[in-house]
């Protein structure tokens, strides 16, 4: 099937009247608080199935991700710990023994189906069923000891009569750890005559990522991956319709080399779920914020269906360890206050360790407060764009992967991660609620609902977009753009000039000047997006665009480039660094730098600065608070049709390192919601109390919130 990439048809449905909300799965009728022990790489029957249901039940867990297959190296048909037509060995029916003790305690089971990672002994005994590199060699070293089986061939067989068996037991849901493509992957033969059939001609090549040929490559993927999805769910919901169905989905990231690409694969799903909660290697290069990133863009591809944030306890690449409390409270707090479910990956090893009194708190906490967390929408009036798009076909994407696609940049212009990251710090810092809205987005859906949207470096944007944009401004909506925004086209093919260059005020001159080592832009403007900047002289950004005003105002100059950091004072040169720019009723915004990308290296103090000021200007936050650090994550949502107003706040200021071991606690925030109207109640749900309010001079709600550990919510009933 072509040309529903990354539009599928769904998408459409909001044009047309709706039927009567379906009675609500059990999936939907609670925050899901999911565990896995990660039971696979040890001992599935670790403990007896009662006693390991007692424990779980008494930390709080609802569901889990329940390990029954045995997976060292791998997985096999000799590590079934179920009854099964296709296992090579019997081993204890232990799903059997363990469903009525988990059942009994109120705890939902799916079963974790790990679908893309097959140990090398049984990919040789099956040559047929596993993936090719591009070079006809099969895949080998998936998570350096395994290898993986492609969903176009005879495994898919395989893998659904394991589903079948499965199914035979009363379990509550399954979920695929996969599937997925891999970075040079996958020219079987099954993949070749399914896409010559398709398409009329050979696979492309994965090394080329640009043009049209990609864009057939990534379709066919995708598309492939759905449709295994779609049969799955077939058989699984032809056995019982309450079984729950989901799959480990694409990060917020690079996507291309695995092909799980959300909006694609989401109406084939129950729930939606990603890796939002995985944090590894250097922690101070990692996003304190990732899980709420990666919730709000969730929320966007999969509208009312339920989404899951998986967050492991350990700090990767040491899967035996486990996290300071305080990490483990921000990654739950950060995935919750986004409207996520929480999911938990914790070995056995630290079942039983203190730190897992932290995740019983957030758990006794959701479970007693969960109907603050069904059916709430965003009250955010700005967007921050995550482009998918840009992610797969744009030179310079150097976004994040997941650590077995992980392949070199193809330039070190345009850090996609370090841009979009960059510039949403920003706005976390200013402490302004926003949501992560995508390409699809842009072609399909309202915008009217944003008074500002942000565009950290979409490089690949469609004309479709480009006009939506376009209309959005005219009729009052406002823009902030940097670097090579809207530069290429959806399949990454460089244009002559920005398709928003009516609305930059700027036309693209065709260079990209750079690397700006000890460089400098200078004001040459006052006021509006430059208040509070105070210096002459402002470090530049790595890279930007050479620009040539067309009806746009210059408040930021480039200066000469030095020959080295003490080689004078530059003088300016011709090369605009900000502009400004009406278009009918709306202003926009453009940074030709690479702005967030300064942001996530260096944390220039102007350019937040810039950014506060573009907030106040173009979207002035509906919260305001006062003697707050930047460290402070604001979230707004609703319930009841606004009726119900619930403030979350996510507090992440530790001790200046990472991992963070304590966090500092935050006194008297002085809290004001513009227009709010009067509260009916004023409480909070952490430390639980009732809070006075008065009403300033303008009419907006005040309050003084007395304390904030790691996480609060303020609930304001009209």
């Amino acid at each position: 099937m072509r040309g529903v990439f990354l539009l599928p048809a769904f998408l459409s449905c909001g044009l047309w009247a709706q039927p009567a909300a379906p009675v609500a799965r059990w999936w939907e009728q609670e925050p899901l608080r999911l565990l896995d022990l990660v039971t696979s790489l040890g001992d599935i029957a670790f403990r007896p199935p009662a006693e390991l249901a007692v424990r779980k039940s008494r930390q709080f867990y609802n569901s889990e991700h329940l390990d029954i297959m045995g997976m060292r190296r791998g997985l096999d048909d000799q590590g079934f710990f179920f009854s099964s037509k296709v296992a090579g060995r019997s081993n204890r029916d232990y799903l059997r023994e363990y469903l009525p003790e988990a059942r009994r305690r109120g705890i939902r089971v799916m079963i974790y189906f790990n679908v893309h990672w097959y140990t090398t002994d049984f990919g040789e005994k099956h040559p047929e069923w596993r993936q090719i590199r591009e070079d006809g060699s099969p895949l080998t070293g998936v998570y350096e000891t395994g290898t993986d089986f492609c969903v176009n061939g005879p495994w898919r067989e395989w893998c659904f009569q394991v589903l079948r068996d499965l199914c035979a037991y009363p379990i509550d849901g399954i979920f695929y750890d996969g599937p997925i493509f891999r970075a040079d992957t996958c020219y079987c033969r099954h993949c070749q005559d399914k896409f010559r059939k398709a398409y009329g001609r050979p696979l492309p090549s994965k090394k080329e990522r640009t043009g049209a040929g990609f864009k057939d490559l990534m379709e066919f993927q995708a598309n492939s991956l759905a449709d295994f999805l779609r049969d799955s769910n077939r058989i699984i919901k032809s056995a019982n319709p309450e079984i729950a169905f989901y799959m480990n989905g694409g990060v917020r990231g690079a996507n291309w080399a695995t092909a799980r690409f959300n909006r694609v694969l989401v109406p084939e799903q129950d729930l939606l779920g990603s890796e939002g909660g995985f944090i590894s290697g250097d922690l101070t290069r990692v996003s304190l914020w990732k899980p709420g990133l990666t919730a709000r863009l969730l929320e966007t591809q999969a509208p009312g269906k339920p989404r899951v944030i998986f967050s492991a306890a350990s700090h990767k690449p040491w899967t035996f360890s486990v996290l300071p409390e305080a990490e483990l409270r921000l990654l739950y707090a950060g995935s919750i206050a986004n409207a996520a479910s929480v999911w938990f990956g914790i070995t056995p090893f630290e079942f039983d360790q203190p730190e897992m009194k932290t995740l019983v708190d957030m758990n006794r906490f959701l479970a007693a407060n969960g109907r603050y967390y069904l059916g709430t929408r965003s009250e955010a009036r700005v967007a921050v764009v995550w482009s998918e798009t840009t992610a797969s076909f744009y030179a310079g994407a150097d976004a994040q992967m997941i650590d077995i696609d992980r392949v070199p940049s193809r330039s070190e212009v345009g850090n996609l991660e370090g841009e979009f990251g960059g510039l949403s710090e920003a706005l976390i810092r200013a402490h302004a609620p926003f949501d992560v809205i995508d390409d699809v987005t842009l072609e399909r859906e309202p915008l009217a609902r944003y008074q500002a949207i942000f565009l950290p470096n979409v490089a690949c944007m469609s004309q479709t977009a480009a006009g939506r944009l376009r209309d959005y401004v005219r009729g009052g909506g406002n823009l902030f753009a940097t670097f090579e925004t809207s530069l290429y086209d959806e399949t990454g093919v460089r244009r002559k000039d920005f398709a928003l260059a009516e609305l930059f005020g700027v036309s693209a001159e065709g260079k990209i000047a750079g690397p700006n080592r000890w460089d400098f832009m200078k004001p040459v403007a006052a006021g509006g997006l430059l208040s509070g900047l105070k210096r002459e002289m402002i470090p530049a950004t790595f890279y930007h665009v050479r620009v040539k005003p067309q009806g746009g105002r210059a408040l930021l100059q480039y200066t000469q480039p030095l020959a080295g950091r003490y080689d004078g004072i530059p003088g300016l040169s011709d090369d605009p660094a900000l502009v400004t720019h009406s278009f009918g009723q709306g202003s926009v915004a453009y940074f030709s730098g690479d702005f967030g990308n300064l942001i996530a290296g260096f944390h220039v103090p102007e350019l937040l600065q810039v950014a506060e000021n573009a907030l106040r200007i173009l979207a002035p936050p509906p919260v305001r608070i006062e003697n707050a650090p930047g460290s402070l994550e604001v979230v707004l949502r609703s319930q009841q049709q606004g009726k119900r107003l619930l403030l979350h706040l996510v507090n992440s200021t530790g001790e200046m390192t990472r991992p963070i071991r304590r966090v500092m606690p935050l006194y008297n925030l002085r809290i004001t919601l513009d227009q709010a109207g009067d509260a009916a109640k004023l409480f909070t749900l952490v430390r639980p109390r009732p809070l006075a309010w008065q009403k300033d001079k303008a009419g907006n709600l005040q309050f003084v919130l007395p304390r904030v550990d790691e996480y609060e919510v303020v609930v304001f009933e009209r």
